[in-house]
């Protein structure tokens, strides 16, 4: 790295800081338009239980993309550091979860007793299309093209807007978001060549990169059930219009925590793109700085909250105010050890992941789900917290173990 940075330092930050600015627009646009507008929209039209239902739904869809997508996208990263890779390796993983699909759809809409083929097949639809998408940004992060990496979220954005102007005439929610992930697809498909044939050639690598998706889609799967806990659990335990409650009190949390997307797809990309040598001294800097943020955050984030939920929620305001402090920082501490699990993925290994979020899982089994129980909406804001400053310290602590064995 040394030697990288001696010859082509002021090149290398000029290029990381527009990859950096392109990413975090991505982000802003997509988040902006999706938690500002779309979902806003969506509340007003149908009502706070009914849009609790979708939440919930939307909840499940998220944990999808973001576990199997976002998998595939990141383990085809490690692959082009470590490994060979060919689309073929990426296509039969995500046709078999495709098929995992159709069950997942079928159990989430079993439980809330809307079991019907007019609202199966859509979900199932936008499930498919979510995780395909989700996969979809690895084209512009192996090659760090993040320019088109902005134009694909932008692309996607004009997908939703258009389904929010067109909602009243399709009958169904589900295509608003539909509509998005399809012109987020249609997009890569022209812009990228992870969708083009040969379709199913597979690298001699085929086995190693199974093992390493299914990895991190394990990993995944466990954070992203945690990450959208707080509708889920409220929905099985509290009740929906305390789903929208809960929503709306760390709205502004979950915003400002998405931006730290684009320092893991940028970290993720420049870790695997270049040999760049992590110590224990930056990596301490990085953690203590990311804890700064993530209190000042906090604060930040709960003074918009009481202008933003305001006027968007006023039906859910008194509730929801409440909950500003502690739902925030939930959600801010959450994301920042989820950048710090990208840093030290490249230095850890793909189990790593798993094992810290199969004790985060284990850890909000025995703290959140009693709490929300116990003590309703406001149990399961502070259970958050705990469980989220120990997943933090568990990052930090595996991380120097990594560090410190690359060091030596």
């Amino acid at each position: 790295m040394s030697g990288f940075f001696s010859k082509n330092k002021l090149g290398f930050l000029k290029k990381f800081s527009k990859d950096f600015v392109f990413s975090v627009l991505a982000l802003v646009i997509y988040n902006g338009a999706l938690q500002l507008f779309i979902y806003p929209g969506m509340e007003s039209a149908m009502g706070k239980k009914p849009f609790g239902i979708v939440l919930f739904l939307i909840s499940v869809v998220s944990i999808m993309g973001a576990g199997f997508g976002t998998a595939a996208s990141y383990s085809r990263m490690m692959a082009k550091k470590a490994r060979t890779q060919e689309n073929g390796d990426y296509n039969i993983f995500l046709l078999i979860v495709t098929v995992i699909c159709i069950p997942v759809t079928y159990a989430a809409l079993y439980v809330k007793n809307i079991l019907k083929v007019e609202v199966f097949i859509p979900v199932l639809i936008l499930m498919v299309l979510t995780v395909y998408r989700y996969y979809a940004d690895v084209q512009y992060r192996m090659d760090i093209r993040f320019r088109d990496y902005f134009l694909f979220f932008t692309a996607v954005t004009a997908g939703y807007v258009i389904g929010l102007f067109v909602y009243p005439y399709l009958g169904s929610w589900t295509w608003v978001l539909i509509l998005g992930e399809m012109f987020g697809l249609v997009f890569t498909y022209f812009s990228g060549r992870i969708f083009k044939s040969p379709y199913f050639k597979l690298s001699d690598s085929f086995r190693a990169n199974m093992k390493s998706v299914w990895f991190i889609s394990l990993s995944n799967l466990l954070g992203a059930l945690i990450l959208h806990s707080d509708r889920l659990l409220i929905s099985l335990t509290v009740g929906e219009e305390e789903v929208t409650i809960f929503y709306t009190a760390s709205v502004i949390g979950k915003i400002v925590a998405l931006l730290t997307t684009p320092l893991n797809g940028i970290f993720i990309s420049y870790l695997t793109n270049y040999k760049i040598k992590l110590t224990r001294k930056i990596f301490s800097v990085v953690t203590g700085a990311a804890l700064i943020i993530t209190f000042i955050g906090t604060f930040a984030c709960m003074f918009v909250s009481d202008i933003f939920v305001k006027i968007k929620y006023p039906d859910v305001y008194a509730d929801a105010a409440k909950l500003f402090l502690t739902a925030n920082l939930g959600q801010l501490l959450y994301f920042i050890s989820g950048s710090l699990m990208v840093v030290i993925l490249p230095f850890t290994g793909e189990k790593f992941q798993l094992y810290i979020n199969g004790v985060y899982v284990a850890l909000f089994a025995v703290i959140v789900i009693p709490a929300a129980i116990m003590f309703g909406l406001s149990g399961v804001a502070l259970g958050l917290v705990l469980v989220n400053i120990l997943r933090f310290a568990i990052v930090y602590v595996i991380g120097m173990i990594g560090v410190k064995k690359t060091e030596e």
